[in-house]
């Protein structure tokens, strides 16, 4: 039999190290804590009794192949409301990552690319960015639209003015306009009519549009269909959110919330402990030191963190690693010591997770280095079943803000049947992807 402990050392070098200097003090050793491997999903459902109620479910078949489309409808025709509030919740994540997506382009594209022919409702996009992305600055832009006569965009300007003067939840889907999005969400592809279509400046044409806040409103109505699938859930779906809230909104007050297997299996979190920690991270509370005997992320930061308060990322990469193999065998061991074809893939979604939950804590501390260098690590990872839709979106709304338009436009491509209204962010991306390819020097590659 394979034993559940597996003990390693890491050698995490330090920048004396790394500098080729000689270090006489012992690398220190690390291990896998091997009762949190035991509470992680994926041993636990080693075992077929455990894992009976998910197996050969259309609706899960559809999950493992990252088919949220599929999956989200089979939820609703199993009548499993727990997984349909879960499918709905990571839809309202995705839509909410899509619109940062769109903000942060047209902050490029509007702001600091702006153009003279640029419609002049370009002030209503910029405003509305400004403010799903905090930036006061773009934010003020908001009011100059109020006489526009292209479409309806001086009723929007309107409403978004009204939610800066008094912000709060209700406002902000009030501006948005939840309920207008919904009707077009009666027919999914019918998002696809949100499109907007604005007069240039100075020469005949129309530009195409899309307004970010239509994506925020498409979170907000999946938000809604999540706590209708299952009011009991409202504070694991309050914690499955955290991570992938736009930069103006507040989280809420509230403490742990459970996790069950519906809400853990196929997630890139391990345990329950290890989505209340992210949670934490994502808004502000690092609770590192407080989890790491409960959640196996919190171990790994603990055992990572050098002085001041910085994570070493390439002991990072290595305990993602040495967690993916300790599963593994933890999952052969709970199989009678006999390894089966599921547990690598299975196993992937932790050896991501860990380096997204990584990410989180390098951002929460002020890395910016760290934490981007976790989060290409984490996508290099997240291959197969575990190359999760959502954070590929995560991915492409940083690399927008970064002005990398090849792969995020690429993620959008690759989701845009998955995500109806997707096509929104996919208006200001491409107008910056033309924009940066006009003013590249010729003959150097763009990357």
């Amino acid at each position: 039999m394979i034993p559940l402990l597996l003990a390693y050392n890491v050698g995490c070098s330090g920048d004396e190290a790394a500098l080729g200097s000689v270090d006489e003090t012992p690398t220190p050793a690390t291990s896998v804590p091997a009762e949190l491997v035991a509470t992680s999903w994926q041993v636990r459902m080693a075992k077929t009794e455990v894992r009976a109620p998910f197996e050969g479910r259309p609706s899960w078949v559809s999950y493992f192949g990252n088919r949220r489309d599929e999956a989200l409808r089979a939820f609703k025709s199993e009548n499993d409301s727990a997984a349909l509030a879960r499918a709905h919740t990571e839809y309202a994540a995705m839509y909410r990552q899509a619109a940062l997506l769109a903000a942060n382009a047209t902050l490029q594209v509007y702001g600091a690319d702006r153009q003279p022919t640029d419609p002049a409702e370009a002030d209503y996009l910029l405003g509305v960015s400004g403010v799903l992305a905090s930036s006061a600055e773009h934010a003020a832009k908001l009011g100059a639209s109020r006489e526009s006569r292209a479409g309806d965009i001086a009723p929007r300007d309107a409403a978004w003015s009204a939610y800066v003067a008094a912000p709060g939840a209700e406002a902000a889907d009030k501006a948005a306009g939840v309920d207008r999005v919904a009707g077009a969400l009666a027919d999914l592809p019918g998002a696809d009519r949100l499109t907007l279509e604005l007069p240039l400046q100075g020469e005949p044409g129309t530009v195409a549009a899309g307004d970010p806040g239509e994506l925020w409103a498409l979170s907000r109505w999946h938000e809604a269909r999540a706590r209708e699938a299952d009011p009991s859930a409202g504070e694991t779906i309050d914690q499955a959110l955290d991570p992938y809230r736009l930069p103006f909104e507040t989280p809420p007050e509230r403490g742990a919330a459970p996790a069950t297997d519906t809400w853990l299996f196929m997630s890139p979190w391990s345990s329950a402990a290890d989505v209340q920690y992210v949670a934490n991270v994502a808004a502000g509370r690092d609770t590192t030191g407080a989890m790491a005997t409960a959640s196996l992320f919190a171990a790994v930061a603990q055992t990572c963190t050098r002085e001041g308060n910085r994570l070493d990322v390439d002991c990072v990469v290595d305990e993602a690693a040495h967690v993916g193999s300790a599963i593994e065998d933890g999952m052969a061991a709970a199989n009678g010591g006999q390894p089966d074809g599921f547990h690598r893939p299975f196993a992937d979604y932790a050896r991501a997770g860990v380096l997204r939950a990584l990410d989180l804590v390098a951002r929460a501390r002020g890395d910016a280095d760290a934490s981007g260098r976790l989060r290409i690590n984490a996508l290099d990872r997240s291959l197969g079943a575990a190359a999760d839709p959502l954070f590929y979106l995560f991915v492409a709304a940083w690399d927008a803000g970064n002005r990398n338009t090849p792969r995020a436009a690429e993620i959008v491509h690759q989701n845009l049947s998955m995500l109806p209204g997707l096509h929104l962010a996919r208006a200001p991306l491409d107008a910056l992807h033309v924009r940066l390819s006009r003013n590249a020097v010729p003959g150097v590659p763009m990357h």
